[in-house]
């Protein structure tokens, strides 16, 4: 065959393949939570079904995106609080009404996460064990057995200790678990702790370096499904509101502790000195509970953000009673950015 008969048909080869391999992608349907568009905004998510007038946070989906899983907080302050855990199943293009866990309801469950292989539910509780009735928060795991989430039971004391609270569970797709605890700390300030997975149990935990932890407090770590991307909350010292990280957003007044979302990547083995997330991420509400998309593209995490600015003009009663029955009411809700955002030169102040 001639040289450049053969250079025609390598051509159209090429070609056909470019354009088989762009139908491809044109074809594969979205996950339900995808837009199919970069979200460089924070978003609110599935309004008045999920995030509505009530108080949402901590969401995460199933592997396949077709469930949402996060927590729901009664809206009382005195203790002990309630809080349960909820799921909304994705059917016939819309998200259902949620529904509590059947083994959810009775105590304060929050921070649901589930593990990359879709087989386990951590969650954070005050719920007592048999061997502890003291009221201290504990992480506890529940298993999908043909179809349906077992009685949760609580980790092992390499993660639990009698003398310390432990929350926030992040797992990782090898099955290492990132969370939370005051344990060693003489203020009982919470920090993030590590613990890898060997295949069989959870390795003695290794707190994070001053990359990620300082002297105030940090919650909420979110692991990206790579590996390489951590974002988590820090607050002020709750002993003193006024010591906090200096790049928190305080809102003019006696500051109070609340949560600001943070961002580190990991590089060289070690992980980057964390940034304060911009974006309109960060409000001067409490920013709680994040948590990646199962193919990492998303970034989802709850806001107490309002559409209240205080001096506001003024308001009277029926306008008033119409806003507490919206999602902006300064309770919780679940928002949404692109994960692409974080990364970007606008979160690249010190």
């Amino acid at each position: 065959m001639p040289r450049d008969s053969r250079r025609a048909q390598c051509g159209v080869a090429l070609l056909a393949a470019v354009v088989f391999s762009a139908t491809a992608r044109a074809q594969t349907p979205l996950a339900p939570y995808d837009p199919g568009k970069l979200i460089t905004q924070p978003t609110l998510f599935a309004p008045e079904v999920i995030s509505s007038d009530l108080d949402e946070s901590g969401g995460v989906f199933s592997q396949d995106g077709q469930d949402f899983y996060f927590a729901l907080v009664a809206p009382y302050t005195t203790a002990p609080r309630l809080a349960m855990l909820c799921v909304s199943h994705f059917q016939n293009g819309h998200w259902n009404s949620p529904q509590t866990l059947p083994f959810s309801g009775r105590s304060f469950d929050i921070a649901p996460h589930i593990s990359a292989d879709g087989s386990k539910l951590y969650f954070a509780s005050f719920r007592p064990t048999q061997q502890n009735k003291a009221p201290r928060l504990r992480i506890w795991v529940s298993e999908r057995t043909a179809g349906a989430w077992s009685e949760p039971v609580p980790l092992s004391n390499t993660i639990n200790q009698d003398d310390a609270n432990t929350l926030d569970p992040a797992p990782a797709s090898d099955g290492s678990l990132y969370f939370v605890s005051d344990r060693n700390d003489p203020a009982g300030h919470f920090h993030i702790f590590f613990s890898r997975w060997d295949g069989s149990k959870f390795l003695p935990p290794e707190k994070l370096g001053p990359e990620i932890n300082s002297e105030f407090m940090e919650v909420a770590p979110a692991i990206s499904p790579d590996g390489k991307t951590l974002v988590f909350a820090s607050t002020a010292a709750p002993e003193d509101a006024d010591r906090r990280r200096s790049q928190d957003l305080i809102a003019g007044g006696k500051p109070y502790p609340r949560q600001d979302l943070y961002v580190s990547f990991a590089r060289d083995g070690r992980w980057t000195p964390a940034r304060h997330l911009g974006h309109g991420i960060n409000s001067f509400a409490e920013e709680v509970y994040p948590a990646f998309s199962p193919d990492g593209k998303f970034l989802f995490w709850g806001s107490e953000r309002s559409a209240l600015e205080i001096p506001t003009q003024r308001l009277d009663r029926a306008q008033i009673d119409a806003l507490w029955r919206t999602p902006f009411n300064g309770r919780g809700n679940i928002f949404f950015i692109s994960a692409d955002t974080l990364a970007d030169s606008n979160n690249s102040q010190p």
